[in-house]
């Protein structure tokens, strides 16, 4: 999606109309952001900088949003297990 090339990634994306707008919005994020070190664009929701509090992340979808800690549990599941492997 960020690079344009969802022609050749069918298999893994579809080939529904939905994909344009999407390659659209993540590209146009992932530019923004290599040009000011901002993602935001008028094509997502405000996407606040991420800190270690608020977490906040851009889920990309037909519908994007900008959540903050998405996937909590699993991600502190995820922790608890790998500091039970140290």
């Amino acid at each position: 999606f960020v690079f344009q090339k969802v022609d050749i990634a069918q298999s893994m994306v579809g080939t529904g109309p939905e994909r344009q707008p999407l390659t659209d919005k993540m590209s146009a994020a992932f530019a923004a952001f290599a040009r000011s070190g901002n993602p935001n664009h008028k094509g997502v929701p405000n996407w606040e900088p991420f800190d270690t509090t608020k977490r906040a992340t851009m889920i990309f979808n037909n519908q994007c949003k900008a959540v903050n800690d998405p996937y909590r549990e699993e991600r502190l599941a995820r922790a608890e297990l790998l500091k039970r492997e140290a």
